[in-house]
């Protein structure tokens, strides 16, 4: 993959997105699974969160899966970041299409809705585009003489 921008200017902006918002999920999740407790683990209909997604106990532990996921491999850097978001990315898309296709159906096993599907294809666009900038080059500095060494040349040159 050649042709992606390495040591690109906004990487860490791109980057402290990805731990933002992946910490964002670590926290709805954790809510949800609160929120909805009560509830069977894969239920159709679930509960609203945070007044915005319907969410059952299966869908909040994928997003704390996710959010850590992003998180962690955000933290430790070094292009483990920017291979798992790439990954990360279209694998919501996926999800958030298969939750699409599944929300008039008795088969909602993660109490997907519009909302939900939303939030899941912009985060996956954000972490792919995350992924895609925020690679950093991993080629050693090339070795520059001292001042020192230059000087020592030139009065060898010189005698």
């Amino acid at each position: 993959m050649s042709h992606l921008p390495v040591d690109h200017p906004l990487r860490g902006l791109y980057r402290g997105l990805t731990i933002v918002t992946g910490a964002a999920c670590i926290a709805f999740g954790g809510t949800a699974l609160a929120t909805t407790s009560g509830n069977g683990f894969t239920d159709n209909v679930g509960e609203k969160v945070w007044g915005l997604m319907t969410a059952n106990p299966a869908q909040g532990v994928f997003w704390i899966v996710v959010g850590a996921i992003v998180v962690l491999t955000s933290l430790i850097g070094r292009n483990v970041d920017a291979k798992i978001n790439v990954v990360v990315g279209p694998v919501l898309w996926v999800v958030g299409t298969v939750g699409l296709i599944l929300i008039r159906n008795g088969d909602n096993f993660l109490a997907f809705s519009v909302t939900s599907v939303c939030a899941m294809y912009l985060l996956g666009t954000l972490w792919f585009t995350g992924g895609l900038y925020s690679s950093v080059s991993t080629a050693t500095p090339v070795a520059r003489p001292s001042s020192s060494d230059s000087t020592k040349e030139k009065v060898a040159a010189a005698h």
